[in-house]
């Protein structure tokens, strides 16, 4: 049961990767939240409808219990002395903070596919990513809760900090720790299936705060010289005013007055339902993985605990070689084959074996001459796994005999750890080999990537659902749209330079590019547009403007939004959202605008919308383009890189002030083109933070892929620059056709490496 855990969180995590989440997954998650013994103490409201006023009830059953959990850690783990942690105290504390590991590590990520191009106007939405961006730390590279908990697991020597198939393949965190977690992150790749949910369960775990395990901890061992409030999922974030609790709240209000609104009292009430139901399904899931903790830090305080562990860890290795020593008659290589047996006959037979000299550690040749540099053990051991066998060794009792009470007599420490055998030895098979990719199907044909499939595409590409079809559809026509902006590359005027200036970086050519646009706009050359071509126009941006952003959306992922390139690009699609202010959203400022030109369109997810009589198909190719390229973070990473460098730098300096000029002539508010030629600028804005991603991308480059990538890398940037006016006619297309066949019958998508 374990093993699918590991195996369905090391699959949610892959940004590119949801269509790796089968029909048993979710049904699997679906089976989950559908349990229906409640034991939270608070009733269920089955046959009096869903009531908001559970909600208090349900909070207070939280905090109630996280109190109290606490403090039943606090009791196995001890209370801070005057002095360091000992070694007992250390491990049971290392022991829990690896098991916190797969929550604490991807803190906030169920909330990372909520907002999408189709739904970033609503309320609710921005709220949930208010909540999101605080998570991250909107703005800062590596400010995100899970790099905080990392800075805790290193203070502490652990090595298992990134989420993936290292954490997932630990032998140090027990499978249960990835329940939890696993079926958050796939609930997060379908908000479409499960937002209420999730909006429930995330109130439930901000309510809970700082996990009781984690507290005590902390407490017991120390913090590692990390802030304990930091990690907090409750709690404020450096720099925020609200904390954590505070905006789940809002995003849960948010959400349930949209629905009460939009669907009237019966689909209010549905939502009402599900969202409770969601709260009480991550607090029984909490309770139980804390349960199933609290026994393993127990266990973990008896000196053989550790030692065995190691033992079940490494025997099947061992099995092959040890059939020359005896052990107690046996060859030792018996011995590791029928470690199944259990603990005492086994830790016995060692403990008055030449190997060990119970009470001196120092004096054991296993310990000494065995793993020395010159002994047959030498790196068979970690220094973790040494100072375990060091401790087991020096607590022997001298007569040689293990710690273990004659039959009969056993503590029940004692005969949990018997009983925690079946356990211990699923670890070998309970490890996940790692993310499978799924294969994108057979691209279409050039023909079906026309402008009519382009408008056909939008509203299906607005949302965060996949199918292979769709998937398939995205990529081929974002590779064929590449492959036309690629070619004559050399001749096109105004461009990223042929080569990256690693000395220098992107800002003197960023300069030179706003002066370019600068000087147009001086020289007059834009002509005035009449009324009817300026309504026009702003109707035809329309499908793009609606989703600005959208070619960034991608970087809402987790693993993304506060890396080092990824948080510039995450900052900036908050930013073109409106940072959580409706009247600063860039989509609701286009509606005002189209509405004071008389036109009301629908929501942008609808089909009328996609449909409205007034959009010509052209409008829809570019907007086609972000969606589909979005949709591949990972393997079109420079070229999404190019692209918001290029869209950003667009109109700077010129063009938003041709478009002003127009507006205001007309008679019509300026406000959309006057806050893109600010927040877009030069020196702090967004065309700075494009250039900023490029430059960090690319200057940790030859750390990750080595030396000689960054002109290969450069190229594909250059293509992704490009691409925001890719060239036409008969030429461009028959170019664009033969590379992109090509391109698709030699490579499957491949991502770069994440920096």
């Amino acid at each position: 049961m374990s093993s699918r855990y590991r195996g369905l969180y090391l699959r949610a995590l892959a940004p590119e990767g949801p269509l790796s989440l089968g029909t048993d997954d979710l049904r699997h998650v679906r089976t989950a939240l559908a349990t229906d013994d409640d034991d939270t103490g608070v009733g269920t409201g089955a046959g009096t409808g869903a009531d908001e006023q559970e909600l208090p009830g349900l909070i207070e059953a939280a905090e109630r219990w996280c109190a109290q959990e606490t403090e039943r850690f606090r009791a196995v783990l001890g209370a801070p002395g005057p002095g360091p942690a000992g070694p007992e105290q250390q491990e049971t504390v290392r022991r829990v903070l690896r098991n916190c590991a797969p929550l604490a590590l991807s803190a906030g990520a169920w909330l990372q596919w909520i907002a999408s191009p189709g739904n970033s106007e609503t309320e609710p939405v921005l709220r949930v990513l208010s909540l999101y961006a605080s998570d991250v730390g909107a703005g800062r590279p590596l400010a995100d809760r899970g790099s905080t908990y990392r800075a805790l697991l290193r203070g502490h020597g652990i090595v298992e900090e990134l989420p993936g198939v290292q954490l997932a393949s630990s032998e140090h965190i027990e499978g249960f720790s990835f329940r939890l977690p696993a079926l958050l992150l796939a609930m997060s790749r379908r908000p479409d299936a499960f937002l209420p949910e999730i909006l429930g369960a995330d109130l439930c775990l901000r309510t809970v705060g700082l996990l009781p395990a984690l507290a005590a901890a902390l407490g017991a061992g120390g913090s590692g010289g990390v802030d304990p409030h930091a990690l907090d999922m409750g709690g404020p974030r450096p720099g925020t005013a609200a904390n954590g609790r505070e905006l789940s709240l809002a995003a849960t209000r948010a959400y349930l007055t949209d629905r009460h609104a939009l669907e009237g009292p019966s689909g209010g009430e549905a939502a009402t339902r599900r969202l409770l139901g969601g709260f009480r399904w991550a607090l029984r899931a909490i309770r139980a993985w804390s349960e199933r903790l609290h026994g393993e830090a127990a266990l973990s305080r008896h000196p053989d605990y550790g030692v065995w562990r190691l033992i079940h860890a490494r025997a099947r290795q061992a099995a092959v070689y040890h059939s020359r020593f005896k052990l107690a008659g046996r060859p030792l290589s018996e011995w590791f084959a029928d470690v199944d047996a259990g603990p005492r006959p086994f830790l016995t037979a060692l403990a008055k074996s030449p190997l060990v000299r119970p009470g001196k550690p120092e004096r054991s040749p296993l310990l000494g001459r065995l793993i020395g540099p010159k002994g047959p053990m030498f790196r068979i051991f970690t220094d973790e796994e040494i100072a375990t066998l060091h401790r087991w060794i020096a607590l022997l009792p001298e007569e040689g005999s293990v710690l273990h009470p004659l039959p009969g007599t056993e503590s029940a420490p004692h005969r949990e750890l018997h009983r925690a055998q079946d356990s211990w030895h699923t670890q070998g098979s309970d490890l996940a080999a790692g993310t499978t990719r799924t294969s994108i199907v057979p691209p279409p044909s050039p023909r079906a990537l026309t402008t009519a499939a382009a408008r056909a595409a939008y509203r299906a590409l607005l949302g965060r659902e996949d199918t292979a079809e769709l998937r398939g559809f995205a990529h081929a026509y974002a590779t064929r749209w590449l492959a036309r902006s690629r070619y004559a590359m050399d001749r096109a005027p105004e461009q990223l330079p042929p080569r990256w200036d690693p000395e220098n970086g992107l800002r003197e050519w960023l300069a030179r590019a706003h002066d370019w646009h600068a000087d147009s706009f001086q020289r007059g050359e834009a002509v005035l547009p009449s009324r009817a071509e300026l309504i026009d126009s702003t109707l035809q941006l329309a499908p793009l403007i609606m989703i600005d952003g959208g070619w960034l959306q991608g970087f809402t992922d987790y693993q993304h939004a506060s890396s080092r390139s990824g948080h510039f690009l995450f900052r900036t699609y908050w930013d073109e959202l409106g940072n959580g202010e409706l009247e600063l959203n860039h989509p609701r400022i286009y509606r005002a605008l189209l509405r004071d030109m008389g036109i009301d369109l629908p929501p942008t997810a609808s089909r009328e919308f996609s449909d409205w009589p007034g959009f010509r198909d052209e409008a829809f190719a570019m907007p086609a383009f972000w969606l589909s390229v979005s949709r591949f973070p990972e393997t079109f990473m420079p070229e999404i890189l190019g692209l918001n460098l290029a869209m950003e730098l667009s109109g700077v300096g010129g063009s938003y002030r041709d478009a002003r000029v127009a507006l205001r002539h007309h008679g019509f508010s300026t406000q959309f083109v006057d806050l893109h030629n600010t927040i877009d600028n030069v020196a702090t804005g967004h065309s700075a933070w494009a250039a900023d991603a490029i430059d960090a991308y690319l200057a940790d480059l030859p750390g990750v892929l080595g030396p000689g990538q960054q002109d290969t890398v450069w190229a594909r940037i250059r293509v992704g620059y490009r691409s925001l006016n890719p060239p036409g006619g008969t030429a461009a297309e028959l170019y664009a056709t033969l590379r992109s066949r090509r391109v698709n019958r030699t490579r499957r998508p491949t991502r770069t490496s994440r920096i």
